[in-house]
């Protein structure tokens, strides 16, 4: 029997874990209904335009998702914004989702202009936002505070109340400017940060960036590394993307190395490889050896 066969190795323990920070890739949209997504729908761009910001919500744990295709969106799978499915991982891009604003960087020429993120609650006017960098207070709208960073970045927080800053403040990296809430102007909407990057992009001009990956590293750096995380090294059988022959009962021993990368020990005999994609699915390749299927 000849099959490609993908050899997916996750990191699991044998006790229950806090649910760890999970991302899906950028360009990946949330889809209608709350129930699929749909891959490269907006812009597929690994590129971290603000490198080293602050993640603008003060505290752990946030969500970036949708707010219109999440529970209480007006095309989302129903319920209300408070719905714990809105609260969890893994995010969701939702930079370039469908809006009327022009947007030169998106594959439809127009989009969301930044990403849409929920604090640990759908609580108004409690969690609070902080400033990305040291920069210079340069607006303050009715739900909307513009700090502007020494390089020329711009940094957008919008839907604020109980703003803490003024026009020409000078603002550090960390320090408070507003809360979290739902202030559109008299608009309804949910309870979330909408968050925006500005700046001069090579072949664009002075643009919405993409705001997502900056997103998740400043995210990864509040969290602090995962407990459990591995980085691929080496193995001695065939990549994924390669077919390889295995015949009926025939056996064939691999060797994957792998690198810790989170934050605990692999101990023998409580941690160990499992397969993905499902998470802990049965293998057509289990063999004896192995402590489950």
């Amino acid at each position: 029997m000849r099959r490609a066969l993908p050899l997916l190795a996750a990191l699991l323990v044998t006790s229950a874990a806090q649910a760890q920070f999970t991302w899906r890739p950028p360009g990946e949209l949330e889809a209608p209904g709350g129930t699929s997504t749909r891959p490269g729908a907006g812009r597929v761009d690994d590129l971290v335009y603000a490198p080293g910001m602050r993640f603008p919500i003060e505290s752990a744990p946030a969500y970036a998702n949708s707010q219109i295709y999440g529970h209480g969106g007006y095309r989302g799978p129903g319920g209300g914004q408070c719905d714990a499915e809105n609260f969890g991982y893994p995010w969701h891009d939702n930079y370039c989702e469908e809006r009327s604003w022009e947007m030169p960087m998106c594959p439809s020429g127009n989009g969301h202009q930044g990403q849409d993120i929920r604090a640990a609650s759908c609580r108004d006017d409690h969690h609070w936002a902080v400033s990305t960098v040291d920069g210079t207070v340069t607006h303050i709208g009715s739900y909307s505070v513009y700090v502007t960073a020494d390089d020329g970045r711009r940094y957008d927080f919008l839907h604020m109340r109980s703003v803490q800053v003024r026009v020409g403040d000078r603002v550090s990296r960390g320090q408070r400017v507003g809360k979290v809430s739902n202030n559109f102007g008299g608009t309804p909407t949910t309870v979330h940060l909408h968050f925006n990057i500005r700046m001069n992009v090579s072949g664009y001009g002075n643009v919405y960036a993409p705001t997502y990956m900056s997103l998740v590293r400043s995210y990864e750096e509040l969290v602090g590394p995962p407990p459990f995380s591995a980085a691929y090294e080496d193995q001695t059988f065939p990549l994924a993307s390669r077919p390889f022959e295995l015949y009926p009962r025939q056996d064939v021993d691999g060797y994957i190395e792998l690198l810790n990368t989170g934050a605990e020990t692999w101990e023998p005999g409580a941690t160990f490889l499992g397969t993905t994609e499902p998470r802990d699915g049965p293998s057509p390749l289990a063999a004896a050896s192995w402590i489950a299927d």
